[in-house]
């Protein structure tokens, strides 16, 4: 075989080891976005917790609350704060040297916890009520300790109901100002016992809310998206609000 045969076939070998290369890094630049649920979201979750971005517990499901917390890291680690984790903010995440929020002497809430329940409803078990919830369509949530009302949309529901603000701007700006009132202005963990109204009756339930569009609703048997398992704030809440 000729010398430039050689070379040739080396310059071919090295083209196809660089293509293969840049297609895996594609990949690797892709790991993870909003939508995403399982272990692997735990994981991302429980390390921005650690650092201070995540104020949340890990629930396995790449949401709003998630993306926000990867923005933040992302910005503060001068990587490209898009929300989606590839492979430079996963490396650096799970780095000795990864960012970390900044000390604040004073942490401000603007939450009252939730005062002792006056009214209550019927239990009914998770696997009962999301056959009866239609997606799309609103329904009226109401706060078991104050009385006031609000309305949520249901978008779907595997573990427990989601749900988000109605469209209509009246509507949505007057559930979302409830929903500030009872669980704060901002993304946080609270949760507040509510009833929500079915067919003519009322359900005992549990409310959580992510600052934004995102509405957790909980009833007796909800399951959270972390393996399946039972919420245990959320069920006391069910528990309270129940007959």
């Amino acid at each position: 075989m000729c010398y430039n045969q050689i070379m040739k076939r080396m310059l071919l070998l090295l083209l196809a080891c660089a293509m293969l290369t840049f297609a895996g890094a594609g990949e690797a630049d892709d790991l993870m976005q909003q939508g995403a649920k399982g272990e692997e979201v735990v994981r991302v979750q429980t390390r921005l917790f650690d650092l201070g971005f995540y104020t949340y517990k890990p629930t396995g499901s790449y949401q709003t609350v998630t993306k926000n917390a990867v923005m933040a890291y992302q910005a503060a680690s001068g990587i490209m704060n898009d929300g989606t984790i590839g492979s430079e903010t996963m490396r650096t995440l799970f780095s000795r040297g990864a960012k970390r929020v900044d000390f604040h002497a004073e942490i401000p809430l603007s939450f009252t916890a939730q005062g002792a329940i006056t009214q209550k409803g019927n239990a009914m078990p998770w696997d009962e009520l999301k056959g009866k919830l239609a997606e799309g369509a609103a329904y009226t949530v109401r706060n078991a300790a104050t009385g006031e009302d609000a309305k949520l949309v249901f978008v779907s529901g595997e573990n427990h109901a989601e749900c988000t603000l109605p469209t209509a701007a009246g509507e949505r700006q007057r559930s979302e100002t409830m929903l500030k009132a009872w669980l704060g202005a901002s993304n946080s963990f609270y949760k507040c016992a509510v009833l929500l109204e079915l067919d003519g009756q009322w359900i005992a339930a549990s409310m959580q809310w992510d600052g934004e569009a995102h509405i957790c609703l909980y009833v007796t048997g909800s399951r959270s998206h972390v393996q399946n398992l039972p919420d245990a704030e959320h069920d006391a809440n069910v528990k309270k609000a129940t007959f």
